[in-house]
C-alpha cells in the first residue's frame, strides 16, 4: 500500500501516521520506500530502538505517556497523540524548554466507557485546549480518538460521529484546533467518513503482528 494511493482514495486526510509497533527497522524503512514519512510508536523503549532507523522520519508517540518518560520521548517525536492530562503537558512544555523545541499535540479524548482505554472525558477537553495555547513551547492541532473494541459498524460510526461534533464545538471558539486523529486498520474507512483527519494505521501497512 502507498502513501500516495491512500492520499488519492481519501483526499481530505491531512497526515497518515503508519503504526509500527513490534516491526523492525528493515519493515520499516520499506513502509517509508512508500512514501510514508510519519511513523508511530506506543512504546518508550521501542521508540527509543527505532529511532536512528531512519532519520528522515517523523516520530509520533501514541501510547499512554508517564511522567518518567517524558524526557526520553521529547528527545525524539515530533508528536505527542496522546496527551491526557494538564501535568502531562507541563512536563512535556519543561522539557522542550530546555532542548528548544516545539511539541505538537494531540489530545487524547475518551468516547467509550472501556476500561482499557485512556484518555481525558469529553467534558474536559476546552479546558485542555485553553491550557495547551498558554504553553510557551506546546502547539495543540486537535484530538485523538480510539474507536471502540466491538465488530459493530454503527456503534464504531456513532462514536467517530460523536467525536466529529465534539472537534466542531471546540473549532468554533478555536479554530486552529483542526486535527482529528481516528481511524485504524479496521475502521479507518469509517471514520474517514465520518470526518477523520489523520489515520493510524499498523497491520494494513505492515502485515500482521508478530
Amino acid at each position: 500500500m502507498k502513501y500516495q494511493e491512500l492520499k488519492k482514495q481519501f483526499p481530505g486526510i491531512n497526515q497518515i501516521v503508519a503504526v509500527s509497533k513490534t516491526f523492525n527497522c528493515d519493515a520499516i524503512q520499506e513502509v517509508y520506500n512508500n512514501g510514508f514519512s510519519h511513523f508511530g510508536e506506543n512504546k518508550v523503549q521501542e521508540l527509543i530502538a527505532k529511532k536512528d532507523c531512519n532519520k528522515n522520519i517523523i516520530w509520533h508517540f501514541i501510547g499512554h505517556l508517564q511522567s518518567n518518560k517524558v524526557k526520553e520521548v521529547v528527545k525524539i517525536a515530533s508528536w505527542i497523540d496522546s496527551v491526557d492530562s494538564l501535568k502531562l503537558l507541563d512536563l512535556v512544555n519543561k522539557e522542550c524548554i530546555k532542548i528548544d523545541k516545539i511539541m505538537n499535540v494531540l489530545i487524547q479524548v475518551k468516547m467509550t466507557d472501556e476500561l482499557s482505554k485512556s484518555g481525558i472525558n469529553p467534558d474536559q477537553l476546552e479546558s485542555l485546549v485553553l491550557y495547551a495555547r498558554n504553553l510557551s513551547n506546546i502547539k495543540c492541532h486537535g484530538i485523538m480518538i480510539i474507536g471502540p473494541n466491538t465488530d459493530n459498524l454503527n456503534i464504531i460510526r456513532d462514536v467517530f460521529k460523536e467525536s466529529r461534533i465534539l472537534l466542531n464545538e471546540i473549532q468554533k471558539k478555536y479554530p486552529d484546533i483542526c486535527e482529528l486523529s481516528m481511524g485504524m486498520s479496521s475502521d479507518y474507512k469509517i471514520a474517514y467518513e465520518e470526518g477523520s483527519t489523520m489515520f493510524r494505521i499498523g497491520s494494513a501497512l505492515f502485515g500482521n503482528r508478530r
